[in-house]
């Protein structure tokens, strides 16, 4: 396990890929479903995917292809559940005033006096470097921007005049179900598909798997 697993951590819903199986297998019908489990079943764990695939009589295949990320809930329909969450904790916080910089290069400067939280996830774990100054976090219940430039094991959030506190956890994407962003919402600020997002973030972080 990475040493930075306390921080940041992408957990994967079983339960969810298990349900996302029996609609795609039945939407099929008399045509043969295949289970897409490339780039190690897009950062999802192809050990972990086949053994659900292959109870459920579904032939695997390490051969991308185009509706593949709709068994990972990589799509807008409402019956196929997002597998993946990636989310990361609170590892500072600090109150700037305005016209402070943020991180490398001071990219960002504060237009007010504001509170800043650090949060323990970078371009190391997966995050790409683009959502500087672009992207956002959900971090007790609202969506806070990243400011300043992504560094290698961390970001900063804009928190406002909102408060946050070490050990608090800031959601990158997870399921829209209960109110977290989706990881088409994610891939849309960083302009990027949804598979490249979570086979990255898979191959980086260290999986949870849960049911």
């Amino acid at each position: 396990m990475q040493a930075n697993s306390w921080r940041a951590t992408a957990r994967i819903d079983l339960a969810a890929i298990r349900q996302n199986l029996v609609v795609l297998t039945s939407r099929y019908g008399t045509k043969k479903y295949v289970a897409d489990i490339a780039a190690d079943a897009y950062g999802h764990g192809t050990s972990e995917v086949g053994r659900l695939a292959r109870k459920a009589a579904v032939t695997v295949s390490e051969s991308s292809n185009p509706l593949g990320g709709e068994l990972y809930g990589l799509t807008r329909d409402p019956l196929l559940h997002a597998a993946m969450r990636v989310s990361a904790l609170v590892i500072a916080t600090k109150t700037i005033d305005a016209g402070e910089g943020v991180s490398y290069g001071y990219t960002w400067h504060a237009p007010t006096r504001t509170n800043l939280a650090l949060v323990g996830i970078g371009y190391a774990d997966g995050l790409d470097r683009s959502a500087s100054n672009v992207g956002s976090l959900l971090l007790g219940g609202v969506e806070h921007r990243i400011v300043g430039r992504v560094a290698m094991n961390a970001l900063v959030l804009d928190l406002g005049q909102h408060s946050a506190a070490i050990g608090d956890e800031a959601v990158v994407f997870g399921d829209p179900a209960v109110g977290e962003p989706a990881v088409g919402d994610w891939a849309g600020q960083l302009e990027r598909p949804c598979a490249e997002i979570v086979a990255v973030f898979g191959s980086h972080l260290p999986r949870e798997y849960r049911w």
